[in-house]
């Protein structure tokens, strides 16, 4: 299955969740059902953390590209969610921000296989180390 991260973005201020997310596509030909997936992040050499393990619900369709919104689209303290022709955005309902500053690794995984990972930048294109 090949899941790619395609972007991230940071919140530009505390508490604006709605501004963090990250953009993974599906580059295959199959749908792919995230439940039992996990978002994990962490920074250098050391064990990285769990920031959110899907439940069932979200099932992105072949060659489908979805926005991951950490925060919760009904909360207005939240922010706004970038909108986007072609793309779902799909909330995460996280409580605080994940990318918090150059350098964090961020992978998808699914029963500790990684499926895809990325080296956030901030200056980088798409908010991804080259």
């Amino acid at each position: 299955m090949a899941l790619v991260i395609k972007g991230l973005a940071a919140a530009s201020a505390k508490g604006k969740l709605n501004e963090e997310w990250m953009m993974v596509h599906n580059d295959s030909d199959r749908t792919f059902n995230m439940d039992g997936c996990s978002i994990t992040a962490g920074r250098g050499g050391g064990r990285p953390r769990v920031v959110h393990t899907f439940k069932a619900g979200l099932v992105m369709q072949p060659a489908e590209t979805v926005r991951l919104v950490t925060g919760s689209s009904g909360k207005k303290s939240h922010g706004e969610a970038k909108e986007e022709d072609g793309v779902r955005n799909a909330a995460l309902f996280l409580k605080a921000a994940y990318l918090n500053g150059a350098g964090i690794t961020i992978r998808i995984t699914r029963r500790q296989v990684e499926m895809c990972k990325v080296v956030f930048d901030p200056e980088g294109e798409n908010g991804m180390k080259a």
